[in-house]
């Protein structure tokens, strides 16, 4: 029972110390702002404010005129722009070029072109597809396969597609 009451007895007094310190303390209110900070005689515990200096509000004076804007000389072959006028007239756009013929020459010029882009992209995913086994990524290899396989089965698509054409496009009359 003894150790408990000890125990007891030094977390009071432990308690009134620190109450007392608190009560005591010098608060900022109470020092002059005019007066210098007090340096203590032995180590102790310096606080912010008897370090840093006061905060000088930065003061801002107006411009006395507005800014202009920089003014750049023209270069030759510059041409001005036309000052706005209120209710100006529709300004005439530039015709329109009429839609170019979509033959069967076109088209498969467009799906050989196509056909070529998936021929290559089949080519690099093949090689991704052997660094992935070659890591022990199975997941990739897997992934690579379905990309292949889609990519495949469209090229072969476009392969055909590409025959129909070029058998229209013989038929067809030449462009004048």
């Amino acid at each position: 029972m003894r150790n408990r009451e000890r125990v007891m007895l030094g977390s009071a007094g432990l308690l009134v110390a620190a109450l007392l310190a608190v009560a005591l303390w010098p608060s900022r209110e109470a020092s002059s702002p005019a007066a210098p900070p007090v340096m203590n005689a032995g180590p102790g515990p310096v606080t912010a404010a008897q370090v840093s200096p006061k905060r000088a509000v930065p003061v801002r004076t107006p411009d006395p005129a507005p800014p202009h804007a920089t003014v750049v000389p023209p270069s030759p072959g510059d041409v001005p722009p036309e000052p706005e006028v209120a209710n100006a007239p529709p300004q005439q756009n530039d015709p329109i070029e009429e839609e170019k013929p979509q033959t069967a020459r076109w088209r498969l010029e467009k799906t050989e072109h196509v056909a070529t882009l998936l021929g290559r992209d089949v080519s690099r995913l093949e090689g991704e597809r052997q660094e992935a086994k070659s890591r022990g990524d199975k997941s990739r290899v897997e992934q690579v396969d379905a990309l292949l396989q889609r990519h495949r089965v469209r090229l072969d698509e476009l392969r055909e597609e590409a025959r129909t054409l070029a058998e229209a496009a013989r038929n067809e009359p030449l462009e004048p």
